[in-house]
């Protein structure tokens, strides 16, 4: 029961760094451009689903459907989702007004190369991964667990290979050399 408290707490905290830590309107925008090609739609759609399923997953443990009760793995889960908090708020708080929802380029567009940055280019994305799998091992449903792993993967690779994509489009070889002195995700290793 408590750990099932902890994994709504950690979709809460997701919530509440949304709407308290994004900062300006344009941040919450959620008008597509062509810099976009549908992978907000993708992701979107994908958390859309995680947030229909992983709070059910009480309901489908106690009807016996891909139940596994391991309390280490779901502490283990809450330790990942309170990890994805923390990187997510330094995220948001390091990008400021230039974290949105969408890509997009703004007029005063700046590449952010510090902070959480400085290790990796989407703490964000990471983030999320953190948040949700963790949460997925918090409640304990092998169902959903797979689910967010198996959508979540596809989804966030295309987004980050579409934004990638812009962000050389908008700062050419400033860019590329921030991809090297970088990594994708995890700091020092991918």
């Amino acid at each position: 029961m408590l750990l099932y408290i902890f994994a709504y707490l950690l979709l809460v905290g997701f919530f509440v760094i949304e709407f308290f830590v994004r900062q300006g309107k344009d941040t919450k925008n959620m008008d597509r451009t062509a810099h976009d090609r549908g992978s907000t739609t993708f992701v979107s759609a994908v958390m859309g689903t995680a947030f229909i399923l992983l709070p059910i997953s009480p309901l489908l443990n106690y009807l016996g459907f891909c139940a596994f009760h391991n309390q280490a793995v779901g502490w283990v889960g809450v330790l990942f989702g309170i990890g994805g908090l923390i990187v997510r708020y330094l995220a948001f708080t390091t990008l400021g007004r230039f974290f949105s929802r969408i890509l997009r380029e703004t007029e005063d567009h700046a590449l952010v190369t510090n902070g959480i940055y400085k290790y990796i280019r989407h703490p964000g994305y990471l983030s999320d991964f953190l948040i949700f799998i963790g949460t997925a091992l918090a409640m304990g449903n092998m169902f959903t667990l797979v689910l967010v792993v198996v959508t979540f993967v596809p989804a966030y690779a295309y987004r980050m290979h579409t934004e990638e994509r812009m962000l050389i489009e908008i700062f050419g070889d400033q860019y590329r050399l921030y991809q090297t002195s970088s990594k994708r995700l995890i700091p020092f290793i991918f």
